[in-house]
């Protein structure tokens, strides 16, 4: 490789590693001062080594209009969501039988909440997981929609967006697996509660709304270790 093409080989080596919690210390420091694991721990210790084909990791949030994208680079990786194909203890199960589908909800970026590009990389795991009846884990921390994605002019209060139809449609074709650790809230809880199996830590806190809603909605104001069993 020379030339332009190793200049583009190195500038997408670099832009890849800026989602990986290497250099993303801060965040991870701060996952860890909570007692909790990063999306990407948690991802490294499901999926068998070097299986995972990742989807959508250099999306960013939908906010260019409104934030440099080199900051959006670093503080939105993924659009706060891991999705991608792997294997599954395949040592036990052989590599056919073990290839799942994996979505994490990465609480370090923007509370893991949805926003435009994260719900796009969310259906297109759920179209995956149709079409080659492959079963899906997702790790649903996260405190729900998000407001601030003001690049797209297009949606009203993302009542158009696709991503729990896409979800409901998988019942009865293949095993939904829902997984939690801290707060889950709004959209999040909907994905979590739809899942065929249901797994939360003690320390989680699932409710339909998050704070800003309930209070929004003149139910008064409350803690969000408040809220949900």
């Amino acid at each position: 490789v020379e030339g332009d093409e190793k200049s583009a080989l190195q500038e997408l080596s670099e832009r890849l590693a800026k989602t990986l919690d290497e250099q993303r210390e801060e965040a991870r420091d701060k996952r860890h001062g909570r007692g909790y694991r990063t999306a990407r721990e948690n991802l490294q210790d499901i999926a068998d080594p070097d299986s995972f084909v990742e989807y959508g990791q250099l999306a960013v949030a939908a906010q260019r209009n409104r934030r440099e994208y080199e900051e959006l680079q670093k503080s939105t990786a993924a659009d706060g969501i891991i999705t991608g194909l792997c294997t599954i203890n395949s040592e036990l199960v052989g590599a056919d039988l073990a290839k799942a589908i994996v979505i994490i909800n990465d609480y370090s970026v923007l509370a893991g909440t949805q926003g435009f590009f994260h719900h796009k990389k969310l259906d297109r795991m759920c179209d995956l997981a149709e079409r080659l009846s492959l079963p899906v884990i997702m790790y649903t921390e996260g405190g729900g929609g998000r407001p601030g994605d003001t690049d797209v002019t297009t949606h009203i209060a993302g009542l158009n967006v696709l991503s729990f139809t896409n979800w409901a449609r998988l019942s009865g074709k293949v095993p939904r697996i829902a997984i939690n650790n801290g707060f889950c809230f709004a959209g999040n809880a909907a994905l979590f509660g739809c899942a065929d199996f249901k797994i939360a830590t003690r320390d989680s806190w699932i409710g339909m709304a998050g704070p800003a809603m309930i209070e929004g909605g003149g139910l008064g104001k409350f803690e969000p270790t408040e809220i949900g069993p």
